[in-house]
């Protein structure tokens, strides 16, 4: 029978830095007997067993039955409460050698550890009381953030500040709820002052729900970067500006129109912002049925594109299917490419010339392109919340605040329409319970387990 998340008397143990090569690697364990199971494979037992918490132990990692050395490591002790998640645990620092970190956990499993399922570290401490949901699926976010916007808005989240909001937000709502208790205990002391109260209360609350849903678009976008399409017709330099920005020669440049016939794709930092870059087939009617293919893929990529670079040859000018391009895509950056060449011709009003090939402006050419990603998420939520201090970027917390949202708006409607107050508690308290959702308060055993099952493992 498979293990779950909630068999939490079993030791674990897992990898909890990246598989590959590299100059250390991290073994982590948990569990009540985890130290005592250390230690049989250990070639100091009792100095691991006697150790004191936030304590380190030099040693070598032994294969009990051969006692071979496997590997020299520090060893690091954690005492029950004291640590992540709040059981005993050794966390084992050894050389970053595939090899070796492999042969220490199939020595581990021999005495007793099971393989840590994805996230069951980070399970245990929520478990324990250690965090709650909201900080717990931070700490997955802040190991994905791609940029410096993304690190700072999960760090936030994993400090508590979304924690305490929500908190602040239920805690208006169960005022109201043990308000409206006492009248159905007392009905005769009921006044249109108690219900103006609540009404006010909810509105807060409501308006509080309404900066965090609208706060997603720039969050999501942060944590998941943004897509942005370089696009043109052929030999319009896109391939050229591409590798400008990931500073690698990464696409075929050639004077051959069709040069590129699928999309290519990187990863880069603009600034704060991860960025999703792509160079897309030149965009011209072909016989070339591999060449059609090609185009085909790049307007649908153009089609769920967050920023358009859209790029000309200067040298050449505008036609027909630029202007097509331009009508069809409003919103993208129109570039006049190849403005270092002398033949180049004036760039159009609303068009920016640049050079594809010019390192030396690329620097101005990298903050316009910051620029307009700054403004893109501006436009994606209001204003006040591009610069709040507090975000969510998690799809699950969207949806649950605005069923809380919804919720809030029922028990309005029900108190305006002189709704009885037992109609009024139920609406309130079901807004209540979707925020306890998100911190985890009362979340469902399945819920959890589709949260922590997309955490790294060892994590």
């Amino acid at each position: 029978m498979s293990r779950t998340y909630f068999d939490r008397t079993e030791p674990i143990a897992a990898l909890a830095t990246p598989e590959g090569r590299s100059a250390l690697a991290v073994i982590r364990t948990s569990g009540e007997d985890s130290i005592a199971l250390v230690a049989r494979c250990f070639s100091r037992p009792q100095a691991l067993l006697d150790a004191e918490g936030y304590r380190a132990v030099y040693g070598w990692i032994l294969d009990p039955h051969s006692q071979e050395r496997l590997d020299e490591v520090v060893a690091l002790v954690f005492r029950a409460p004291h640590s992540f998640t709040g059981e005993n645990a050794v966390e084992i620092m050894c050389h970053g050698s595939p090899a070796a970190a492999q042969r220490i956990l199939d020595v581990l499993y021999v005495q007793g550890f099971s393989p840590a399922l994805r996230g069951e570290f980070s399970f245990r401490a929520f478990a324990g009381g250690k965090t709650d949901l909201v900080r717990a699926e931070a700490i997955n976010e802040l190991t994905q953030a791609s940029c410096e916007a993304a690190r700072h808005d999960a760090l936030q989240r994993l400090t508590g500040a979304l924690s305490r909001k929500l908190e602040g937000i239920r805690s208006l709502m169960v005022d109201v709820l043990a308000d409206i208790n006492a009248r159905l205990d007392y009905p005769e002391d009921e006044g249109p002052e108690e219900s103006a109260r609540w009404v006010q209360y909810m509105r807060r609350a409501q308006g509080e729900l309404s900066d965090l849903i609208q706060s997603y678009p720039g969050g999501r976008l942060r944590q998941e970067g943004l897509l942005v399409v370089i696009a043109g017709r052929p030999n319009a330099g896109k391939s050229s500006l591409f590798n400008l920005l990931v500073r690698e020669e990464r696409a075929i440049v050639s004077p051959e129109p069709g040069t590129t016939r699928d999309w290519l794709e990187s990863w880069i930092s603009v600034g704060d912002f991860a960025v999703r870059l792509v160079d897309t087939a030149g965009l011209r009617n072909s016989g070339n049925p591999v060449e059609a293919e090609g185009v085909r893929r790049s307007h649908s990529l153009l089609a769920r594109a967050d920023v358009i670079l859209y790029l000309v040859d200067g040298t050449v000018g505008l036609d027909d299917e630029d202007r097509a391009f331009v009508e069809k895509y409003p919103g993208a950056l129109l570039l006049w490419n190849k403005s270092d060449l002398p033949r180049c011709m004036p760039a159009p009003p609303a068009w920016t010339a640049v050079s594809a090939k010019d390192v030396l402006s690329f620097g101005s050419f990298e903050s316009m392109l910051k620029g307009v990603l700054s403004s893109y998420i501006r436009q994606a939520q209001t204003s006040g919340q591009y610069e709040a201090q507090v975000r969510i970027a998690s799809e699950r917390q969207e949806q649950l605040l605005r069923q809380a949202f919804e919720a809030l708006s029922q028990a309005m409607e029900a108190q305006t329409a002189g709704a009885g107050l037992d109609l009024v508690a139920l609406h309130i308290r079901e807004s209540a319970e979707y925020i306890g959702e998100i911190t985890g308060n009362i979340a469902p055993d399945e819920v959890l387990e589709r949260v922590f099952s997309t955490f790294c493992l060892g994590k």
